[in-house]
């Protein structure tokens, strides 16, 4: 048994890890368990417990973890003395007990929350009625669940071997996915949230339309719909036999992604959120004008978007024959990704939030000045950016052609990655977020020193960085012809990996985070001490690293020249040479 410890230090150790008010921790328990527990288990399990929720007021509670559950369920005197400190176990006790060898439960129904997923030689749960929150996830030698009944929440997915369900209908929360053997589930028609995802036999949901939200995903063999008119949510994606959805227009939220064999979706108007991605046999979507969030992307049948203004969100990604898209300048989020036969985008610029990524055909964008985020990657066509300057959000990533952004310094997040024609980027000073990652012709970088993100990877022909101490996080990592980085001291977080020809960091000691790895010409680094977070991986010169013991994470894996670290005994997190 390890040293008594004052209460009062064990009180002001379990107060100092609590983070939120409404988290309460039994310090009696917590006395007993330091004078059961070596020094350094208890050290642990304080650690484990830093966050513990109770979903009772003025109830404490405790969930130990892996390695106390087992003690918890294994030695009685641990566990009676536990309980005895107890008001209510079933609401303040949790117990982890997963991936264990455990076979007999029985001493553990009086716990709120047991979770037990993959113990694979647990056969007997009769004694576990009484638990409120269950996870039983593949304990695949289960077959007899009458006794879980008055479970709230329970947890059966992968439980193989189960085929009778019929107890289960109390249950407020019930997972049975990739329950394979289960056939009849006419039990279940007032469980609050079922799952039976994968579920492969079941044929008949008629039972289920009281279900609050219903999984059915992957029930490939359902076919008959009809009585889910009343579930809130409902997923029936990849149930590829089901034809007729028109009894599910009262459903709000309803996933029917690769349901190839629907072609009807008339009565689906009135659904909140629609899910149809991938099926293909769709034509006609004149009638989903009243949706909110409506998905459609990769059904290449579906030509005419017209009577879609009214949707708020509207993913046509994919959606390869379109061509005509000025009718959806009032949609508030438009996804038009890879709609490769689109043309003309004048009509959108009322959008909000518009992804035009790889529409290849598009050269003009100047009607989109008004979107606030907009996303032109690959859009390799288009030469003239000069009206986009007001957009907030803008992505020109693989915009080949472009090469004047004179006009986007107002812009706040800007992606100009593999726009390698641009050589002028002096006018981007006042941009927040700045990616100019492997343009590779930019030489001049000294006006960007306002730039709170800049990314500068792979900008091969910068050498003067001396304007850029300013800036909050910089990457310019393989930009190799930089020598000089002395003006950085005052960069938060700095990225110089692979800039081979560096050779003096000395003033690099007020960064707060620090990549060097591969830097191979440094050889000091005793101005580094300061340093939150250093990277100096596949640094071979490097010998000395006695200064470097205040850093709290030091990375110095393939330092293969390091022979001594024994001043590194308080770095918090020490990556080392495999050879030491």
């Amino acid at each position: 048994m390890s040293e008594w410890v004052p209460p009062e230090r064990v009180r002001e150790e379990i107060e100092s890890s609590v983070k939120c008010d409404i988290c309460f921790l039994n310090a009696d328990i917590y006395r007993l368990l330091e004078g059961y527990l070596a020094r350094e288990e208890f050290q642990a399990f304080l650690q484990v417990n830093k966050h513990v929720h109770t979903e009772y007021i003025g109830y404490r509670h405790v969930s130990l973890n892996n390695k106390h559950s087992l003690l918890y369920c294994e030695n009685e005197s641990f566990r009676e003395r536990i309980l005895s400190l107890m008001v209510d176990p079933r609401r303040q006790l949790s117990l982890n007990l997963s991936d264990s060898n455990i076979t007999d439960v029985s001493a553990l129904g009086g716990v709120h929350t047991l979770k037990l997923s993959r113990c694979f030689n647990i056969t007997d749960v009769s004694a576990l009625g009484g638990v409120h929150t269950l996870n039983l996830d593949g304990c695949r030698n289960i077959t007899d669940v009458s006794a879980l009944g008055g479970v709230h929440t329970l947890n059966l997915s992968g439980c193989r071997n189960i085929t009778d369900v019929s107890a289960l209908g109390g249950v407020h929360t019930l997972n049975l996915s990739r329950s394979h053997s289960i056939t009849d589930v006419s039990a279940l028609g007032r469980v609050h949230t079922l799952m039976l995802s994968g579920c492969s036999v079941i044929t008949d949901v008629s039972a289920l339309g009281g279900v609050n939200t219903l999984d059915l995903s992957f029930c490939r063999n359902i076919t008959d719909v009809s009585a889910l008119c009343g579930v809130h949510t409902l997923d029936l994606s990849y149930c590829s036999d089901i034809t007729d959805v028109s009894a599910l227009g009262g459903v709000t939220t309803l996933d029917l992604s690769y349901c190839s064999d629907i072609t009807n979706v008339s009565a689906l108007g009135g659904v909140h959120t629609l899910n149809l991605s991938h099926c293909f046999n769709i034509t006609d979507v004149s009638a989903l004008g009243g949706v909110t969030t409506l998905t459609l992307s990769g059904n290449p049948n579906i030509t005419d978007v017209s009577t879609l203004c009214g949707v708020h969100t509207l993913n046509l990604s994919g959606c390869s024959n379109i061509t005509d898209v000025s009718a959806l300048g009032g949609v508030h989020t438009l996804n038009l990704y890879y709609c490769r036969n689109i043309t003309d985008v004048s009509a959108l610029g009322g959008v909000n939030t518009l992804n035009l990524s790889h529409c290849s055909n598009i050269t003009d964008v100047s009607a989109l000045g008004g979107v606030n985020t907009l996303n032109l990657s690959f859009c390799s066509d288009i030469t003239d950016v000069s009206a986009l300057g007001e957009v907030h959000t803008l992505n020109l990533y693989y915009c080949s052609n472009i090469t004047d952004v004179s006009a986007l310094g107002g812009v706040n997040t800007l992606n100009l990655s593999f726009c390698s024609d641009i050589t002028d980027v002096s006018a981007l000073g006042g941009v927040h977020t700045l990616n100019l990652y492997y343009c590779s012709n930019i030489t001049d970088v000294s006006a960007l020193g306002g730039v709170n993100t800049l990314n500068l990877s792979d900008c091969s022909n910068i050498t003067n960085v001396s304007a850029l101490g300013g800036v909050h996080n910089l990457n310019l990592s393989h930009c190799s012809n930089i020598t000089d980085v002395s003006a950085l001291g005052g960069v938060h977080t700095l990225n110089l990996s692979h800039c081979s020809n560096i050779t003096d960091v000395s003033a690099l000691g007020g960064v707060h985070t620090l990549n060097l790895s591969s830097c191979f010409n440094i050889t000091d680094v005793s101005a580094l001490g300061g340093v939150h977070t250093l990277n100096l991986s596949h640094c071979f010169n490097i010998t000395d690293v006695s200064a470097l013991g205040g850093v709290h994470t030091l990375n110095l894996s393939h330092c293969s020249n390091i022979t001594d670290v024994s001043a590194l005994g308080g770095v918090h997190t020490l990556t080392l040479p495999k050879d030491l």
